[in-house]
């Protein structure tokens, strides 16, 4: 019985039409890709964690390789448009416990046929910064490098997400095959 479900599923994804986001990516994308991510001022050290999600993004999710900018048949230039923290839950005294990071970032692409995209991705991730001290017994609200960072990274794994996302839309809609 679990043979024939196996079988019907694969026929009705093969009938609708399915094509995987990264053959999609890959007809638009082209291979290899460069990525680069613009250092803000604010947030130098930032701007490293969502430049290594994206190329994280681009091999792992897209198997696509990377490229120095002469090489590569199209490039992504990635800015932070805004980052924000917000409080999200309090503990009986008043501190912060968790907060939830909203990540704008703007994606500049360059497809292998030289038409340039800009598109705008955000992504968030909520975390918690409760640390009780042996010594009192209020937590620390305080965002630690390390919890920052990693939030930092997460949401720029779903603004990264939501950009590949749009990108498929636009090339399919586009028609994959035309760029």
């Amino acid at each position: 019985m679990k043979i024939f479900f196996a079988v019907l599923l694969a026929f009705l994804a093969a009938g609708c039409g399915y094509k995987p986001v990264s053959k999609i990516t890959q007809d638009v994308l082209g291979d290899p890709v460069y990525v680069d991510v613009i250092i803000s001022k604010v947030e130098p050290k930032n701007s490293v964690f969502i430049k290594d999600a994206v190329k994280e993004g681009i091999v792992s999710r897209l198997n696509r390789a990377l490229s120095d900018d002469k090489n590569a048949q199209s490039s992504i230039i990635v800015s932070i448009k805004s980052i924000n923290y917000q409080a999200t839950v309090y503990d009986q005294y008043g501190y912060i416990t968790s907060y939830k990071i909203v990540l704008n970032l703007s994606y500049k692409t360059k497809f292998k046929d030289g038409k340039i995209v800009e598109t705008t991705a955000s992504g968030e991730h909520d975390f918690s910064v409760a640390r009780r001290s042996k010594s009192t017994r209020y937590a620390d609200s305080i965002i630690s490098d390390t919890d920052k960072f990693e939030a930092i990274k997460e949401a720029s794994k779903e603004a990264f997400d939501e950009y590949i996302a749009n990108l498929a839309i636009k090339a399919y809609q586009n028609g994959s095959n035309n760029r």
